[in-house]
């Protein structure tokens, strides 16, 4: 194996198309640790997660899933932390220490995701889609039964004149 391949990777260069804001139903594909500017310190890199959701119903002309990508630090428990948001976001709470320790990442991708996203330009002019919430997708619930009012027999009102 030559220096590269064992030192870095191959990208294929693919772009992923973009889709209009909305909120779609997805499936999270992987959550990877990835290195990223700080952003104290644009020359340093620390850790960060890399989520990334694929739809699931609706894709591109050629059939392939929309991809959405959403990076956030590696702690939890902050109220202003991403990582926090997020997960509070899918889960519907706030988990405790022991939860957040067990917290099972194939579980997550088991599920499907309701993901709403914007499309956005970039300052270099390119348009992406960004994630602005994520929670749990819900099924839509039979509608409830209109209740009927009670059959009134022919009964007199006694206090009709």
């Amino acid at each position: 194996m030559g220096f590269f391949a064992q030192n870095g990777g191959f990208a294929d260069g693919k772009e992923w198309a973009n889709v209009e804001a909305g909120t779609y139903k997805c499936a999270l594909v992987g959550v990877d640790v990835v290195d990223r500017p700080s952003y104290e310190d644009r020359t340093k890199l620390e850790p960060n997660f890399r989520f990334r959701f694929e739809t699931i119903e609706v894709g591109d002309d050629n059939g392939n899933p929309f991809r959405f990508t959403q990076f956030t630090k590696t702690f939890y428990g902050n109220d202003m932390a991403k990582l926090t948001k997020l997960l509070d976001s899918m889960l519907g709470r706030r988990l405790t220490s022991a939860e957040f320790s067990r917290l099972d990442i194939d579980d997550l991708k088991s599920r499907p995701w309701s993901v709403t996203v914007d499309l956005i330009q970039t300052n270099s002019g390119k348009e992406m889609n960004v994630i602005l919430a994520v929670k749990p997708f819900a099924t839509k619930a039979a509608p409830k039964p209109v209740r009927k009012p009670p059959v009134e027999d022919d009964i007199e009102d006694p206090f009709a004149e």
